[in-house]
């Protein structure tokens, strides 16, 4: 008896395009009525649109979308054809993407050598330039090695030029060069004979000649902050110092396809190769993450290249209110995936569960509806403890966790994950940073992008800024805990907040009627359109005490006020251009100041 086999036709897709596939089946043996057949293509290809819709298979009309018949050319055989929701890899319930189709041989047989073809028409590629698998099975006996289905990228819809924020003079340091098709996939037009251009147009490389992405290595003498450009895309400021700190740019919050309601099989490398981030976490949903945990922490552990791009063991709880959705990061190499069962959904069990000095569990989308009745998913902040939650998620792609403003393009309600202007979530009053302040919660913050496309790190969707002497990840961990750092939208702006020079997130002095001298310095990827000095004093009371209009590229002041009693200050910027219908943003952590 021959080896079953099978083959994917055509055996290769262009992202996002309108196509029929094929799965032909070869058995190599007769098979009779009740016969059963398993084709299961990867969760890419049934996500519909976005991660909140699946596609809907049908077998009534061929010329409609997403069409399925099950034949054998050439032989009165007929099946029997049914789809029913399962995990790719382990077969369990536990995916909203996972759609599996049961063929069962209702009349007739399949003659040995005859090929079995499952044909679904109409449908639309994924939309990742991935190598993807399809599972086959014949009466439950998966066939080996699983086939590939691969999609390739489409053509240029634009450019990012990435370089380091920091650097030393003379020091040699890599500019990423980015040609990204229409779905954030490294595109594949051609470039070739133009320089990457220094900070007075000088070349600083040869004609570049590349697909998708280029590195190329430069050094610069002059201290201070420069741009540099290639085919005149700028690339983001980068400051040229003796004692370069960064900020390392990370996305700590990526889903992938081991995740229920997400796709993406190679996270740290897109959030590597393509985002071009220092830093990242995959922070897959607990409950089914549960099901590939090893595998998840192996993968963290390979990408883990100390000085160049590291990576923190983590994933997701998604708790409902008062606790709130909250993502756990460990310091080290390993660590445990709790389920909501074993603390009974409450993050203050989960937080009595795990040592502070081991894993931090921040919050995220803070005040977001989530559909789930009044509260949602919000978090009560009377529960957070600082010692386990130091930063909140100030943003990701479902919009900002500031403050309340639900009429803001940020907002939630028009996070244009799934059709550009559609609400389709919530904000809710009371559970925004801004409340956790007033409540004497010292939180700092971040940004990252809950991106459900394994695609971390795009410039629209959040990424964390961190300040610390060395890319390791302990060294970043310990930042982030330190409030080290702050968020923005997904653009590497850099932002530096001082009071009486203390830096952003931490705790101070000073005496009553003493002047604080507080340093601004913002240094954008466009024209900054509004910079913003807020405080809150000890009534709770937030008022914006500076507000500049500079529609410059660089912007630095000293604000000087008299101290009179506990205070909180903290800075928002916003850019002037929209990236994807979002506005360009990014917060400082706050610098506390209390009586001496």
């Amino acid at each position: 008896m021959q080896m079953a086999t099978a083959r994917v036709v055509p055996d290769c897709f262009t992202v996002n395009q309108r196509c029929d596939v094929r799965v032909e089946i070869d058995a190599g043996r007769k098979l009779d009525r009740g016969t059963e057949i398993e084709v299961q293509f990867p969760q890419s290809w049934t996500m519909d649109r976005c991660a909140s819709f699946t596609t809907q298979y049908q077998t009534d009309d061929p010329r409609a979308p997403e069409f399925l018949l099950v034949h054998v050319p050439g032989e009165r055989c007929a099946f029997e054809v049914r789809v029913e929701q399962r995990d790719f890899d382990t077969g369990s319930e536990m995916s909203r993407h996972g759609r599996r189709i049961y063929a069962t041989l209702a009349e007739g047989t399949v003659p040995a050598g005859k090929p079995i073809v499952v044909e679904w028409r109409n449908t639309i590629s994924s939309r990742r330039d991935e190598v993807e698998q399809v599972h086959v099975a014949i009466d439950g006996e998966r066939i080996e090695p699983l086939l590939e289905i691969v999609t390739v990228a489409t053509d240029e819809a634009r450019m990012r030029v990435i370089a380091p924020s920091s650097v030393a003079p003379g020091q040699p340091f890599e500019v990423l060069i980015v040609s990204l098709d229409p779905y954030e996939n490294a595109s594949r037009t051609l470039h070739e004979g133009d320089a990457l251009l220094g900070p007075d147009d000088e070349p600083l490389s040869g004609p570049l000649s590349f697909h998708g992405t280029c590195r190329v290595t430069v050094a610069l003498a002059d201290e201070g902050v420069h741009r540099l450009s290639y085919r005149g895309k700028l690339s983001n400021p980068l400051r040229v110092t003796t004692a370069p700190r960064g900020p390392y740019w990370g996305d700590i919050h990526i889903h992938t396809r081991w995740s229920h309601d997400a796709i993406g099989r190679l996270p740290y490398e897109y959030a590597r190769d393509v985002s071009g981030l220092d830093f990242a976490a995959v922070a897959d949903h607990a409950e089914s993450a549960i099901l590939g945990w090893d595998r998840l922490v192996a993968m963290a552990n390979e990408a883990n290249d100390p000085g160049r791009f590291v990576t923190l063991v983590a994933y997701e709880n998604g708790l409902g209110a008062p606790s709130g959705h909250h993502n756990t990061y460990y310091l080290g190499a390993e660590g445990r995936c709790w389920l909501k069962p074993e603390f009974e959904g409450d993050i203050e069990q989960l937080n009595a569960m795990i040592p502070a000095e081991q894993a931090m569990s921040l919050p995220h989308h803070s005040a977001i509806s989530c559909g789930r009745g009044p509260k949602g998913g919000t978090v009560d902040f009377a529960k957070t403890d600082v010692a386990h939650s130091p930063v909140i998620e100030i943003y990701s792609h479902h919009g900002q966790s500031e403050r309340y403003a639900p009429d803001h393009v940020n907002a939630y309600e028009f996070n244009r994950w799934h059709k550009a202007g559609e609400r389709t979530n919530r904000s809710i009053p009371g559970h925004f940073a801004q409340d956790a302040w007033r409540m004497g919660k010292r939180l700092g913050v971040i940004a990252s992008s809950d991106d459900h496309y394994g695609q971390g790190g795009m410039d629209f969707e959040g990424i964390a800024g961190v300040f610390t002497d060395e890319l390791t990840r302990e060294a970043i961990w310990h930042a982030i805990r330190g409030r080290q750092c702050y968020g923005t939208t997904g653009e590497r702006i850099l932002l530096d907040l001082s009071v009486n020079g203390a830096p952003m997130g931490r705790e101070m002095t000073a005496r009553p009627g003493e002047e604080l001298a507080i340093g601004i310095e913002v240094h954008g990827t466009d024209l900054l359109s509004r910079i913003e000095l807020i405080r809150m004093d000890a009534s709770g009371e937030f008022a914006t005490v500076l507000e500049e209009r500079p529609y410059e590229l660089d912007f630095e002041t000293i604000f000087t006020e008299e101290f009179g009693g506990a205070v909180m200050y903290y800075v928002r910027v916003q850019q002037e251009k929209m990236i994807q219908h979002r506005a360009v943003m990014a917060w400082s952590s706050p610098v506390w100041v209390d009586p001496a």
